[in-house]
């Protein structure tokens, strides 16, 4: 450990320094506070150790000196009896701990221990953070000029604890994002909590996000913790953030400006501390204009709102992209054909990233030898075949008007059934619901 020591008394400093030197402390001193300052600029102290008169500057400027610029150095305080009121501020303001003038020798050395254990303590817990944020953060792929775009939102907003809202079609990774998000934060080490909204029965939200307590209604055999307490001190992962049914928005919108929560059947309120991330791939504006989605509770979320690019708009990732997956899927060996991540590239991807990753992942079942080539392609990916060889006309192409046609042969294909169709446009069927609603087809389409 090394320590800065700031004592105008020469004699005192050489006694303190003697004994810290003996228990193994490496001790730098300087008689001026101005001085001090100068050298902490220069040096990493772990430990500072400073009187509070001193010529120059005195104890309080170096402590909010240390606490003003983020400086990782713990601070005692050594004082005079008639200053220790100004020694109880100083702690207040985020020193470790004061040793009152005259002290004894086990005192100082204690004190000085105990603060290098803290400092040992605090170490490692930022170890540990890095280490998890290296570790556990998801593998986001891609070099892209919008990829790099939302990548340094989510560094600017990660560190903060506002709500994030990620907008994205299905298939763009926003979970991940969300991930990336989380473990660039304050909060990596304590748990994220990743709730998908649209797959919970509308009678059991309130249960699943508050919890509930045993007897509160039929078939409650237990308590139950919600997903919300699950996530305290960490991070809250709401997808598909347009699924909640308005009477939970109001319940939602409460823990969102008072962070409290009540269990179902509980009668007293429990505070939590949660950061939120939502995501959707519906326009919760439109929803808000129909009174599908609270106001109040969308400009709540909406403080910081980020788009994720579909694949179509990012394509220069594609070949990154495709080596990951092949090496995600132990098929790192497998050599590329550039003719080959040219028709991936020129492939507008509705499925987005997580189409491309079941493509590449059939190709490389179905490659021998080591090598994809356009073969493969064709016979491993017939859903995609067709759409990578059109000829496509010189003058201009409607790609909406065409997804919103093919959408209409498929419903009547099955004669409206609106699983049948998003089974064989190999979508979910949320998507295609989406679909509907964004290109107006009615149900007598």
């Amino acid at each position: 450990m090394k320590i800065l020591l700031v004592e105008d008394n020469e004699t005192l400093a050489t006694l303190i320094k003697i004994m810290l030197e003996d228990e193994g402390f490496t001790i730098e001193h300087s008689n001026r506070g101005d001085k001090a300052l100068e050298l902490i600029v220069k040096k990493n102290y772990d430990i500072v150790i400073t009187d509070i008169k001193l010529p120059g500057a005195n104890g309080n400027d170096i402590l909010n000196f240390i606490l003003k610029n983020n400086l990782n150095s713990i601070v005692i305080i050594i004082t005079a009896y008639g200053n220790i009121a100004d020694a109880v501020n100083a702690i207040k303001a985020g020193a470790y701990d004061y040793i009152p003038k005259p002290f004894e020798n086990e005192v100082l050395i204690n004190t000085v221990k105990k603060a290098a254990n803290f400092k040992k303590i605090e170490n490692e817990n930022m170890q540990l953070k890095d280490f998890v944020k290296n570790t556990f953060r998801p593998n986001l792929i891609g070099k892209s000029p919008k990829f790099k775009t939302v990548m340094n939102l989510i560094e600017k907003v990660a560190e903060t604890d506002a709500p994030v809202l990620l907008y994205g079609e299905s298939g763009t990774g926003k979970e991940l994002f969300a991930k990336q998000i989380h473990y660039q934060s304050n909060r990596a080490t304590k748990p994220f909590v990743a709730v998908n909204c649209a797959a919970i029965p509308e009678n059991l939200f309130e249960s699943e996000l508050f919890g509930h307590k045993k007897g509160s209604f039929t078939g409650a055999d237990r308590d139950k913790t919600g997903k919300i307490k699950n996530a305290d001190k960490g991070t809250l992962f709401l997808d598909e953030i347009g699924e909640i049914p308005l009477d939970m928005q109001a319940k939602l919108l409460r823990f969102l400006q008072e962070g409290e929560i009540q269990p179902v059947g509980a009668g007293s309120l429990e505070y939590v501390n949660v950061r939120v991330i939502a995501a959707t791939n519906k326009n919760l504006e439109i929803l808000v204009e129909k009174g599908q989605f609270r106001e109040d509770l969308y400009y709540r979320l909406n403080i910081f709102p980020i788009t994720i690019p579909p694949l179509r708009e990012r394509k220069e990732d594609i070949p990154e992209l495709v080596d990951f997956f092949l090496k995600k899927y132990g098929y790192k060996h497998i050599q590329v054909d550039k003719d080959i991540l040219a028709k991936l590239q020129n492939y507008d991807w509705p499925g987005n990233i997580r189409e491309l990753e079941n493509a590449v992942y059939r190709m490389a079942i179905l490659a021998k030898d080591g090598r994809l080539t356009i073969d493969f392609l064709n016979k491993g990916t017939d859903n995609v075949k067709s759409c990578l060889t059109l000829n496509l006309p010189n003058d201009s192409f409607d790609i909406l008007a065409f997804e919103k046609e093919i959408i209409l042969k498929s419903l009547e294909k099955f004669n409206g059934n609106k699983s049948k169709a998003a089974e064989y446009l190999c979508i979910p069927r949320h998507v295609l619901l989406y679909r509907l609603e964004k290109y107006e087809i009615k149900d007598n389409y």
